[in-house]
């Protein structure tokens, strides 16, 4: 059976992301990853995206969108916080339009199905997404979504609220805020274990295990404890961001927006009791492919 390749696209508040797997009519092996970090979410004010951001994350689009071509693989696109929550997101999807003709904007229940879709978590457990404008709770049984909330709470809408702020209690109270807002609708389905996705949780878990360099491969079902994000959200505040920055595991993109994706992860461990996740490098790429290019 020839395999199919196909390609999709993220385009988060904070980075673009490309995800290239060749189906085998069984699995997806993935041939190529990429992101780029475009920050669309900064600087946004009354609904609006800027036009600068707008123009970096257009001409990041164009140069992941002709990769995957050049692969031999179609290409599905969708937007999330950023362009969910911009009143002037089709700015960027006509800038798209003459090498991307169809851009998806998910909702935050979307979003949620995608990431819970991806990370694929057997029995009833939950999973949380962390991402540069949004957080998405989810619950559920055997790969079914029973519930789920979606915060305006990420990494990078987080640091932007509070510019220049270091101090982790202060970060952390935003966010256990936010959070508590959602709480009841999780509640009821609370599971006894959670996975964990997005670039914040990721980062982290290649921190504690003090990579070199990223690698999906240790990455995957790390144990990340709530202690160890407690105490790191600590040490990174302490830090400056050039000290941030040489930190491989977190690097100059990241150096600026850890302590907030830290502290919302923190206040997660603390509003829900847990003690700890497993990381997972799958997330709503891989539940896009799975959703919408290789149906059952």
């Amino acid at each position: 059976m020839p395999r199919k390749c196909r390609a999709v696209l993220d385009i988060g508040s904070n980075s673009v992301r490309l995800l290239v797997v060749q189906w085998d009519g069984e699995q997806a092996h993935c041939i190529f990853w990429d992101k780029i970090t475009t920050r669309l979410i900064a600087g946004m004010e009354n609904g609006l995206l800027q036009p600068d951001a707008i123009a970096r994350t257009a001409k990041a689009l164009e140069q992941l969108t002709r990769h995957a071509r050049a692969l031999g693989a179609d290409v599905l696109a969708f937007g999330t916080s950023a362009m969910r929550d911009a009143r002037n997101s089709g700015l960027l999807i006509e800038e798209c339009r003459p090498f991307l003709p169809h851009i998806r904007i998910l909702s935050g229940d979307e979003e949620a199905d995608l990431a819970y879709a991806g990370a694929a978590p057997a029995d009833r457990r939950g999973v949380i997404d962390i991402g540069g404008g949004s957080t998405e709770l989810m619950v559920g049984e055997d790969g079914v979504r029973l519930s789920a909330r979606s915060f305006q709470l990420g990494a990078v809408r987080l640091c932007e609220a509070m510019p220049g702020c270091s101090d982790p209690a202060d970060l952390r109270q935003a966010a256990l805020s936010q959070l508590q807002r959602g709480r009841e609708g999780i509640a009821p389905y609370l599971p006894l274990s959670w996975v964990g996705v997005g670039g914040t949780v990721t980062a982290l878990a290649a921190l504690d295990l003090g990579l070199p360099r990223y690698d999906p491969l240790r990455i995957q079902d790390h144990p990340l404890t709530a202690r160890f994000v407690h105490r790191s959200l600590e040490t990174l505040c302490a830090m400056s961001p050039a000290e941030r920055a040489a930190l491989p595991a977190i690097g100059p993109q990241r150096s600026d927006i850890i302590p907030c994706g830290a502290a919302i992860l923190s206040a997660f461990f603390e509003l829900f009791e847990v003690d700890g996740l497993l990381v997972s490098d799958r997330d709503n790429l891989m539940g896009c492919l799975k959703k919408y290019a290789f149906p059952p």
